[in-house]
């Protein structure tokens, strides 16, 4: 591979670009890449309402080719990769890159680094591709655009397919598939349990020496749920575990997650205990992740003293937590139930992603991914009537849940002419024999936006996504990116020339 990918590489990796901060940076650096690739460059800034986010988003469009775009007729190839990544979860987990997930290291033909594979380096793929065209003569314009936004509900790819900017005949999304062309993925639903209280100071009465607790797992894409440990779930059973034991805790404060499309990797609790229960809790608790083996899982501080005026959380609260817990537990075995074996995994799944706090309510977020044949609007019914059978036992709270957000699933088939335009760029790239190389995929991507909207859209890209997007030492590897430079310049060479 080029030594000037590898620095632009490495560069990429460098540049946070975690969605809740915002792209500019990264926008600008490949706008940089890409005016000097002779593609003609425009930034636009995504609008969104989003809370905790920054407005500062941007899609990056790129155009090698006829300039002019006509809403009425589509031309052209469109190149869609985003540029934002989930968070980097917890650092020491990272030990291929020294700690640092921005810190891009090549070991033995990867390169580790957030966004190597979910899905920064495509992009530099796609542009490598492009600019072996910049002196041919084009009868079909190539667009190249890095989204931003695709992490919190895609509101790049939505932003640009909402203002006309560009209309385009086939669009290929980046998306770690292994070089496999993905036509069919499932349905992603996010939802939200909040749990409203009337918080109000009490007396202490003796409840006087803090814990503050954290509980670590390991992250892993929402959409493989199993591939991860639950930091949230793991506080959860430790603080159930207490009180079955006898302690009686009063909680202050719970968070966990970063990301909902994420298996949490840490959560923490913080609560308060009688001074003749903390000598027996830290016994507890060193006998608890010893008899479970999990000594490095959770960490402790325990014996402050409080303040006057502590705020507690209502007793009821914790409960009725645990219940919707377990309702969304029942949720998944029960999608499990149906399989389909074109899939991995083969059922719907669902993640417990994040626990959040505002003033007078706690907010669980689940993520659930669907397979096709599920309905998204009865299981939305069926989880609305679930709540609100639970919310009935308890009265002093105020829980709801909202769905807030669905992405639908992409339903291509072989026969569409995108899907034979790649299968004829597999085989003569080498990538895979004749009739092969076709794959359905449990996460969510941006090309389901581009085919609601009535765009031929599919899903590919170098790297691996089960077990290595959103985890800890993400990696792509040099001998995939170099065949992703191929199978795009053919599919160029198919549509464009």
């Amino acid at each position: 591979m080029m030594r000037q990918f590898v620095e632009d590489a490495k560069k990429m990796i460098s540049i946070r670009s975690v969605t809740a901060d915002g792209n500019e940076d990264i926008a600008n650096f490949v706008a940089g890449l890409m005016r000097a690739s002779g593609m003609k460059v425009q930034l636009q800034q995504v609008a969104h309402s989003l809370d905790g986010f920054s407005k500062r988003q941007f899609n990056v469009i790129g155009i090698f080719g006829d300039t002019l775009v006509d809403r009425k007729t589509r031309k052209g190839l469109l190149f869609n990769t985003h540029l934002d990544t989930v968070g980097p979860g917890l650092g020491e987990n990272w030990t291929e890159t020294g700690g640092n997930a921005f810190a891009a290291t090549i070991k033995d033909g990867k390169i580790f680094g957030l966004g190597s594979a979910d899905v920064k380096l495509d992009f530099l793929c796609k542009l490598r591709a492009i600019e072996r065209f910049r002196e041919r003569k084009l009868k079909a314009p190539i667009y190249l655009v890095g989204t931003c936004g695709e992490e919190v509900g895609m509101f790049g790819a939505r932003y640009l397919i909402k203002s006309g900017a560009l209309n385009p005949k086939y669009v290929v999304v980046g998306e770690p598939s292994e070089l496999r062309v993905v036509y069919a993925h499932k349905c992603y639903n996010i939802f939200r349990v909040s749990i409203g209280y009337n918080r109000m100071t009490r007396d202490a009465r003796g409840f006087n020496r803090q814990v503050v607790l954290e509980a670590f797992g390991k992250s892993a894409h929402g959409s493989y749920p199993d591939m991860g440990v639950n930091g949230i779930l793991r506080l959860i059973e430790l603080i159930k575990s207490a009180q079955d034991a006898g302690f009686d805790l009063r909680l202050v404060s719970l968070t966990g997650g970063d990301s909902v499309n994420k298996v949490p990797d840490r959560a923490r609790a913080q609560f308060f205990l009688t001074s003749h229960q903390l000598e027996d809790f830290k016994g507890y608790f060193a006998e608890y992740r010893e008899k479970l083996g999990l000594q490095d899982a959770f960490r402790a501080d325990m014996g402050g003293l409080g303040e006057s005026g502590i705020q507690f959380l209502p007793d009821v609260l914790f409960p009725a937590l645990c219940d919707v817990v377990a309702l969304f537990g029942g949720v998944a075995e029960d999608l499990a139930q149906k399989r389909d074996e074109t899939y991995n995994p083969a059922t719907s799944t669902v993640n417990f992603g994040q626990l959040l706090e505002r003033p007078g309510a706690v907010d669980l977020l689940f993520d659930i991914r669907l397979l096709p044949e599920l309905p998204p609007a009865e299981i939305e019914q069926r989880i609305k009537s679930a709540v609100q059978q639970l919310s009935v036992h308890y009265p002093g709270l105020n829980i709801a849940v909202t769905r807030e957000r669905m992405n639908p699933g992409l339903n291509m088939t072989l026969e569409h002419d995108l899907m034979k335009v790649c299968r004829a760029a597999m085989e003569e790239s080498g990538i895979h024999p004749a009739g092969q190389g076709f794959d359905k995929k449990a996460t969510s991507t941006e090309a389901a936006q581009y085919f609601q909207a009535g765009y031929e859209a599919i899903v590919f890209g170098p790297g691996r996504s089960h077990g290595n997007s959103h985890s800890p030492n993400e990696f792509n590897t040099i001998d995939q990116l170099e065949k992703a430079v191929l199978f795009y310049e053919k599919i160029i060479e198919k549509t464009c020339l």
